[in-house]
């Protein structure tokens, strides 16, 4: 049985698998006036990473095939610290650049991290996944709550986001001893005749890359759109913060609801509207953003929570629960990286949040159709 050091080590990894992407979001208005950088260019940023969960999760597991779980884990935590050092560099070339290494970083966390729960904590998985949710998702809350306060403080954009980067070089640091042992990843299948050929499947691609889609984009944008109704830098961090912070309670609870039920329809459709009402108290009502934060950090964490309980509960057999687990986070990710751009995009066409706000409730409502698939008692 895995020790207390190793679970830490564990915890630590999972802090920083969203910390830096979050920082970035509070500071992009900083960003894109040192940057000269339009909406769409700045939902680049935070686009990237999310691209490269959906490209590169596959050769996550290769490189954890190829040198051990452990060795690929340290990897992460200093492609994490190095990303974040080249992003801090002059010039645009260096943020893109950093971002993608982070991304890369981060993937392989994604992919290795539950891993090791699988193979450490047989007996205590269910307590250890959820505390590894809980720690990736406040990991993003605490970053985005401190972001502004940092920058703000003399550091700059550039001193914040090498700031929370550095957290990586702790986890690294802890995660040292683990590298006694040597575990290999079990391969990440992408397809499967019969997994590609259910309905179910491109139901639950649909429905987690509306939910990756619409979290986002608000992710990259939240702590935006509440600046530009006239909150201060950090009152929209803490709108960020917010978000994430109160997505890890229902990130928790969504599959302990999920399993209890035979038939998750209603509850997808519960989750998607939580989404709609979020974003259009956004959209009318942007003083009491507050709110909407955390009517939407609800959502986005029962979403997450939602989505990756049903790839077990709609897989008949371990093999295809592994190629739909592969296959449906491969084109969530991918899907769910568009949002951040276009939401940019939206903006800097229409010059105002109407029309992007307005496409993610579309977003929503697809998840709701989505959701009605997806959640019928049917296996794959």
């Amino acid at each position: 049985m895995a020790g207390p050091l190793t679970l830490i080590g564990v915890l630590l990894l999972a802090l920083n698998l969203r910390a830096a992407i979050a920082v970035l979001a509070p500071l992009l208005p900083d960003v894109r006036a040192d940057l000269h950088l339009g909406s769409g260019a700045a939902g680049l940023l935070t686009t990237l990473p999310v691209l490269c969960f959906g490209l590169l999760s596959p050769f996550a597991a290769l490189l954890g095939r190829r040198i051990g779980v452990e060795w690929s884990l340290l990897v992460a935590m200093l492609g994490i610290v190095a990303g974040s050092a080249l992003r801090v560099l002059p010039g645009l070339w260096a943020v893109v650049a950093g971002t993608v290494v982070i991304g890369a970083g981060i993937a392989v966390g994604n992919v290795l991290v539950p891993s090791v729960v699988k193979q450490e904590f047989r007996r205590r998985q269910g307590a250890v996944t959820a505390s590894t949710t809980a720690a990736l998702t406040g990991g993003a809350a605490v970053a985005a709550a401190v972001a502004a306060p940092l920058s703000h403080a003399g550091l700059g954009w550039r001193g914040a986001v090498l700031l929370v980067g550095g957290l990586a070089a702790v986890a690294a640091v802890v995660w040292l001893p683990q590298l006694r042992r040597r575990h290999v990843a079990p391969a990440v299948a992408v397809g499967g005749a019969s997994v590609l050929r259910s309905p179910v499947t491109w139901a639950l691609a649909a429905f987690m890359g509306m939910q990756s889609l619409t979290y986002y984009a608000l992710l990259a944008w939240l702590p935006t759109m509440v600046r530009d109704s006239g909150v201060s830098a950090a009152g929209a961090g803490w709108a960020l913060g917010l978000f994430n912070l109160l997505g890890i309670a229902t990130a928790v609870a969504a599959p302990v609801l999920a399993s209890r039920l035979r038939d998750q329809r209603v509850f997808g459709v519960l989750v998607a509207t939580t989404w709609v009402v979020g974003l259009f108290g956004l959209l009318l009502a942007p003083s009491l953003y507050l709110l909407w934060a955390t009517v939407t950090g609800l959502a986005q964490g029962a979403g997450i929570g939602l989505a990756l309980a049903l790839l077990v509960l709609r897989a008949g057999t371990p093999q295809s629960a592994r190629d739909l687990s592969g296959t449906v986070q491969s084109v969530g990710y991918l899907v769910g990286s568009t949002g951040p751009l276009l939401v940019g995009l939206l903006r800097d066409r229409s010059g105002d949040w109407s029309l992007p706000l307005g496409a993610l409730c579309v977003a929503a409502l697809a998840m709701a159709v989505a959701a009605l698939w997806a959640g019928r008692d049917r296996s794959v």
